[in-house]
């Protein structure tokens, strides 16, 4: 009888570990009290919404803007 309640114990730990890792969608190894963390659940969230991708083709605009006219002026000395 005691032996049954050990295997329930640890079988209700180890279902409450896998649960919680797999209801935050993370492996089920991983630690489930960690918190991910503010900053990352931003960057993904602005992953998510394609953020990051708009903000790298307006540097690459401006980055070719500024090109120009360092190359102008260049020209112009």
């Amino acid at each position: 009888m005691k032996l049954l309640f050990v295997f329930l114990f640890s079988g209700f730990i180890v279902g409450l570990w896998f649960g919680v890792n797999i209801g935050k969608g993370n492996a089920l190894y991983e630690n489930p009290f960690q918190d991910s963390g503010i900053l990352q659940d931003a960057h993904d969230s602005a992953e998510d919404q394609g953020v990051i991708e708009q903000g790298q083709e307006y540097l690459d605009d401006k980055k070719e803007s500024v090109k120009k006219k360092l190359k102008e002026i260049v020209e112009d000395i």
